[in-house]
């Protein structure tokens, strides 16, 4: 009994070491179990065995990866310009009023549209109604059928007018349909059209400036779109 006694209490202190944690069987390093059971190990100071002060533990803080910086404001989005021609007075009037109502960040600009030229092919001015109506029955002699009889302001010259055309390339080609008829008093000269069409000049963000043209006002027959020049 003595013998067995002896045998187990040899055993224990054999394996005591390493159900303490003292000692590892593994390569990881001194005591794993002990270190790994800690809590907050952060926060164990290290005293001097001289009884000294203690070297301060520096907290070390967490990288937090860093918000890209906030602009103050978005972007301004590039202003976009487009132009209305044709407008009456009353048009443009409506038009304006409905645009600063629905869309008061819209700029507006508005100017007198000049009036387009045009090209009238015509027997220059002849002194007396005689002359005229003569000069008339000449050009139904050589095949002209489309005239008209075209007083001055003072009634007092008449010049016969054979076509007035939007382009000069057009005016031409009459001109040189009679010349193969025989006409050869026939003449070209361009006319100033009359003002009285207006312009509004838009500027504003894409989006408003859209809407803005998609109106009924801005629809209306004779009424054209187009980027500013």
């Amino acid at each position: 009994m003595r013998l067995a006694f002896l045998l187990l209490l040899l055993i224990n202190i054999a394996l005591w070491p390493f159900a303490s944690g003292m000692l590892a069987l593994g390569s990881d390093g001194a005591e794993p179990l002990r270190l790994t059971s800690q809590i907050d190990p952060e926060r164990i100071r290290v005293l001097p065995v001289d009884g000294g002060a203690a070297a301060p533990v520096v907290a070390i803080a967490p990288v937090v990866a860093s918000e890209p910086a906030a602009t103050d404001a978005e972007a301004t989005p590039s202003a976009v310009c487009r132009v209305l021609t044709g407008f009456t007075r009353e048009q443009a009037d409506q038009f304006v009023v409905r645009a600063r109502e629905a869309y008061p960040a819209v700029q507006l600009a508005e100017s007198e549209q000049p009036g387009s030229p045009s090209w009238w092919v015509h027997i220059p001015d002849l002194a007396t109604r005689q002359l005229a109506d003569r000069k008339q029955a000449e050009l139904r002699a050589l095949g002209v059928r489309e005239m008209a009889l075209m007083p001055d302001a003072d009634g007092q010259k008449f010049a016969i007018s054979l076509g007035l055309f939007k382009t000069e390339t057009a005016a031409k080609e009459l001109m040189s349909g009679l010349n193969g008829l025989g006409v050869r008093s026939a003449r070209i000269s361009m006319r100033e059209g009359k003002a009285g069409r207006l312009r509004l000049e838009l500027r504003g963000g894409d989006a408003e400036l859209t809407a803005l043209l998609a109106e009924p006002l801005a629809t209306v027959n004779g009424v054209e779109a187009a980027d500013c020049p």
